[in-house]
């Protein structure tokens, strides 16, 4: 039991550890996954095979969803569009020793502690930031299909992960179309920081903090920027109830220069529900997002009515459509809204499929 005390420290931020399922699953893992993962996780170096094995020293598996691991542990790789060097367990193990496995695999992370789970690695929404750290290539569409005001945007954000619970973003916004202007073209892009500040796994809970910065990219006399740099302190949060979760962004724009751009305040929160599993379920969700002027005082906000789906088996190619209806000011139009995501953490954009 003394053994398993520095795990159970380990996991203390993760969950309520069960030190008799850890042993449990060491056990297991002895048996039946050590010969191609190697005792400590890393891989065993003499298994002679085609296919690498995951590292699970790698503290970045951390990022998965236990869900994910117990179904390619019970029913194989290949279920995920994985290796089928990697078999299935499940005739010869219960679920709750798979289980125990998958919370025994979490120990090879040294620092397991300072990780937030996978569990909390809530599926994007098209309008309402993420707290969870990703790495992540996601590509954006925003479009007004109405032909006096037709426009289309386009966005492309890489965003990556430094360490346990930092990331950095990196967007550059295009505009592609705009009825009766020339305004086309590269607008302000933006730079973001973001920290996770805390996670409680038996809560289902995150918090993170940030700050972007808008730089002035764009050409102010087409329309496509403010000619300032905009800094933009955010809180971002998630919350999980079982397969339905609640994320949620509060976010400040203040200009370096009052003159050419208004202080704002925006805001963003939605509601998701998983029809299946989550790593690779359709998704539907709902958002209210706005935006408060302090100068005007003009509060200006609309509701997204969306759906998200994996195209693939691995789950880390994903794309959501949905339509952004405006509420306050009523006569503005609609707009179609779209992204492709590509989580390049869990592999190339090919595999998986």
């Amino acid at each position: 039991m003394l053994a398993l005390l520095p795990v159970t420290l380990a996991l203390s931020a993760w969950a309520t550890v069960d030190p008799a399922r850890i042993a449990r699953g060491r056990e297991l893992y002895g048996m039946a996954c050590a010969l191609c993962h190697g005792s400590d996780g890393a891989g065993n170096p003499d298994w002679e095979s085609a296919v690498r094995p995951v590292s699970f020293a790698d503290c970045a598996t951390t990022a998965e969803p236990a869900e994910q691991w117990e179904t390619i542990v019970k029913k194989g790789g290949p279920v995920r569009g994985l290796s089928s060097v990697m078999p299935a367990f499940g005739e010869a193990f219960t679920d709750d020793e798979i289980a125990a496995v998958v919370a025994y695999l979490r120990t090879f992370c040294p620092r397991a502690d300072a990780y937030p789970p996978g569990d909390l690695n809530f599926r994007r929404l098209l309008v309402t930031g993420k707290a969870f750290p990703e790495e992540e290539l996601v590509i954006s569409v925003a479009h007004r299909p109405h032909r006096s005001t037709r426009e289309t945007e386009l966005e492309a954000s890489y965003e990556k992960r430094l360490g346990p619970r930092f990331q950095y973003e990196v967007t550059l916004p295009f505009r592609a179309q705009a009825s009766g202007s020339d305004g086309r073209g590269v607008a302000d892009a933006e730079l973001e920081a973001k920290q996770v500040i805390h996670f409680d796994l038996r809560r289902l809970a995150i918090l993170s903090a940030g700050v972007g910065i808008t730089l002035p990219t764009g050409s102010e006399s087409k329309g496509l920027g403010t000619g300032t740099v905009v800094f933009s302190p955010f809180l971002a949060y998630g919350k999980g109830w079982g397969k339905t979760l609640l994320q949620a962004k509060l976010e400040g724009r203040v200009p370096a220069d009052g003159e050419r751009a208004d202080r704002e305040i925006e805001y963003a929160v939605g509601v998701s529900r998983a029809l299946g599993p989550r790593t690779i379920a359709w998704t539907p969700a709902i958002e209210l997002s706005g935006a408060w002027n302090t100068r005007t005082r003009r509060l200006d906000y609309a509701a997204v009515i969306e759906a998200s789906k994996p195209l693939n088996k691995l789950g880390h190619v994903i794309a959501s459509l949905g339509v952004a209806v405006p509420i306050r000011p009523r006569d503005d139009r609609y707009r179609i809204r779209a992204y492709l995501l590509w989580d390049f953490a869990d592999g190339p954009f090919w595999s998986g499929w």
